[in-house]
C-alpha cells in the first residue's frame, strides 16, 4: 500500500490489489485499488470520484 499526503480530511491510498468498498459519501459500491480514508478512519472510505469532487470543493 502507498499513501499520498492528506488533503484536508481525506488521504488517498493505493492498495496492493482490488478491494470491494462502499463509498461513505455516496454509498456507491465498487472494486478499486484507490480509496481515500476520511479522517484516517479505515471504516469511512471514500471512492476516488467522490474524493476528487470533495478536493475540488476544498480548493
Amino acid at each position: 500500500m502507498r499513501s499520498e499526503p492528506a488533503q484536508g480530511p481525506l488521504q488517498l491510498r493505493r492498495l496492493d490489489r482490488k478491494t470491494g468498498i462502499a463509498c461513505s459519501r455516496c454509498g456507491t459500491r465498487s472494486q478499486t485499488t484507490v480509496v481515500a480514508t476520511l479522517d484516517a478512519d479505515w471504516t469511512r472510505l471514500v471512492g476516488r470520484g467522490c474524493c476528487n469532487a470533495w478536493n475540488k470543493q476544498l480548493g
